[in-house]
């Protein structure tokens, strides 16, 4: 039997034959960002390096957001594994569960688009050696590991190398969250950040994650504590949060460009506050907070410049 020329002109070549599926891959491959390209640019964007610190729920989240916004070349940092009480809220699925999640998270994003290009790095960020080089590499740093001494050397990091990253952490059972922007020379620290928020309703009956004993922790994940920060919620109200994470990152990105992609306009503020839901200290449905977080006077990590 004949074979029909693909409507692309790609070379006729039989069903299932390697050569025919290398065809579909390439077809398919550059038609993937056919319906936005014209309008974000993402040729620009492909180039950014994203050092994505934290691939549980949110840190994958964002990690595929960025991936389908034409972001190819991503370093993933974590050392845990998928496990069974993961995959309800993460981008992985149970065909990952036993799987490291920078495996996990990578199989995921070169099935989304298999142009990526991909470091994985199973590491202890407190320990890894290498963390300013990879930080001093990077575009832009996700900043989505779920406790306070991580999020601080990776800040200290970028405030003295001048690389911006975006940190998001969801409150209480996922009654809201924040996400923030550091943005070097234009804006405060997490350090001033903080120093901010404790001034503020925000950090009224929050508890640091890391305050707290192993045993606490393990109750947390039984939802019987209840007020503490980075706690669980459904997805649908982390997905708030990763997007405001996204979104913010694709936005240092595109400050790095010589030109700004067309209809991605700067955002103004650096750090958002988003109420999912009227409980204290929000007063109702969807809720959003703006903020232009200046830097700190006395700050101890960027020295309030």
């Amino acid at each position: 039997m004949c074979c029909a020329s693909p409507d692309d002109g790609s070379p006729t070549s039989p069903p299932g034959s390697a050569l025919a599926s290398g065809v579909r891959r390439r077809t398919v491959s550059e038609r993937l960002f056919a319906r936005i390209a014209p309008l974000f640019d993402v040729g620009a964007l492909s180039e950014a390096r994203v050092l994505v610190a934290g691939c549980g729920s949110g840190g994958g989240s964002v990690a595929l957001q960025l991936t389908m916004s034409g972001i190819h070349n991503f370093t993933l940092a974590d050392n845990d594994e998928l496990e069974p009480e993961n995959v309800i809220r993460h981008v992985c699925g149970l065909r990952h569960v036993g799987e490291r999640k920078v495996d996990a998270l990578a199989d995921v994003l070169v099935d989304r688009n298999p142009n990526v290009s991909i470091k994985r790095l199973d590491v202890d960020l407190m320990t890894y050696d290498e963390l300013e080089q990879e930080v001093g590499d990077a575009t832009v740093v996700i900043l989505a590991t779920d406790n306070e001494p991580t999020r601080y050397r990776i800040n200290e990091i970028c405030v003295a190398k001048g690389v911006p990253f975006v940190v998001g952490r969801v409150f209480t059972r996922g009654i809201g969250g924040e996400v923030f922007a550091y943005r070097p020379g234009r804006g405060g620290c997490l350090a001033c950040l903080e120093g901010y928020l404790q001034r503020t309703i925000y950090r009224e009956g929050v508890r640091e994650i890391d305050l707290v004993s192993e045993e606490e922790r393990e109750r947390m994940y039984g939802m019987e504590i209840p007020e503490i920060k980075d706690s669980p919620g459904l997805n649908v109200d982390i997905s708030f949060i990763t997007a405001f994470h996204s979104r913010f990152a694709l936005d240092l990105i595109a400050e790095s460009l010589a030109a700004r992609p067309a209809f991605l306009p700067e955002i103004a503020e650096n750090y958002v506050v988003w109420g999912n839901r009227p409980i204290p200290p929000f007063t109702k449905n969807f809720q959003l907070q703006r903020i232009s977080l200046q830097p700190q006077e006395g700050c101890l990590i960027c020295g309030g410049a």
